[in-house]
């Protein structure tokens, strides 16, 4: 039967080629394809409330309604963008309120999804109204966040989903382990994968003639938030091992500079629009992930799905991926 669903994020593409939160909204047009209305609440707005129909020309069942953030949401996450400006926790305090007025003015609503369980999840179970099922998505970030903090929050808020009775999804089995260690209690979620949109990308010969990359040389790509816990600097280091490789970056971030200074022989193509991403990891000859914070990495999933094989550091559920994927090579 068709339902009424909001979907909660504070990360959501702003075009297709825009590649922040796509596998939320792989998910919300999933949802609406199946015939479901679903209305996403996100960030990224300049008004206290932006609402568009349009934003979704190939889904006109998904309404997104942008609030205003404070610029707290959006590239390169949330947890940088507060680390470069503290003062932006306020703005995401004030979502958080709007997010919560927004699902009772729009509502009501048979379903409600809420993506990361800190910021979006926990504030949505306390007020979430009491008519809706509640299902929180962890993702590998907000999971080792929670992690981090005293004992007694862990606890508390992995008790706060108990008691609204939220279904609870993870993306990893690593990320549910990781919160069972931290609070001491179990935690009934089930494992599953975002889905993954991977619009037409050409072949390898095809898309290195796109790139203006010689047919013959060794590419290793490597695509990444430029932020101190992707490691790409390992990434780079263990490439210089490699002779006669070509390496490009696809990404930005707060280390972009001094990475470039760091590895002068490599290139560093900034962030590029989706379906160029797309195009480098299929150029390549491998793509390489050294971040050990990872749940369910997406450019290797993008990698995997168009036959480029990866080297991975450790991370998420890799090793389990690996078991079923030769062209997957896990790294202690």
């Amino acid at each position: 039967m068709p339902e009424r669903i909001a979907v909660v994020t504070t990360s959501y593409p702003t075009s297709d080629e825009d590649p922040s939160g796509h596998f939320v909204r792989a998910e919300a047009r999933a949802l609406a394809a199946r015939g479901h209305a679903v209305t996403v609440i996100c960030g990224g707005g300049d008004a206290p409330a932006a609402c568009s129909d349009a934003d979704e020309r190939t889904s006109p069942r998904v309404r997104v309604v942008r609030l205003a953030d404070g610029g707290a949401c959006g590239f390169p996450g949330v947890v940088a963008r507060l680390r470069e400006r503290p003062r932006r926790a306020f703005g995401l305090s004030a979502w958080m309120l709007r997010a919560r007025r927004a699902l009772a003015r729009l509502g009501p609503f048979d379903r409600v999804i809420a993506h990361w369980i800190v910021p979006a999840a926990v504030p949505i179970a306390v007020t979430a109204p009491s008519g809706a099922r509640l299902e929180i998505v962890i993702h590998g970030s907000d999971a080792r966040l929670v992690a981090r903090l005293p004992p007694p929050i862990p606890r508390l808020v992995l008790a706060t989903l108990r008691r609204r009775g939220a279904i609870v999804r993870a993306v990893s089995h690593d990320s549910i382990e990781l919160l069972e260690r931290a609070s001491g209690c179990s935690l009934d979620a089930q494992v599953m994968l975002p889905p993954l949109e991977t619009p037409s990308v050409p072949a390898r010969k095809a898309a290195r003639a796109e790139l203006g990359v010689e047919p013959e040389r060794r590419l290793m790509v490597v695509v990444a938030r430029l932020v101190p816990s992707k490691r790409v600097h390992a990434a780079l280091s263990a490439a210089r091992l490699v002779p006669d490789l070509d390496v490009v970056v696809v990404g930005d971030g707060p280390e972009a500079r001094s990475l470039a200074r760091a590895f002068p022989e490599a290139r560093f193509v900034g962030r590029v629009p989706r379906s160029t991403a797309l195009r480098w990891i299929a150029a390549a000859d491998v793509l390489v992930s050294a971040s050990p914070d990872e749940g369910a990495p997406t450019s290797i999933r993008e990698a995997r799905a168009l036959a480029v094989p990866v080297v991975a550091r450790r991370a998420g559920d890799l090793e389990r991926w690996a078991e079923a994927d030769p062209g997957l090579f896990v790294l202690p």
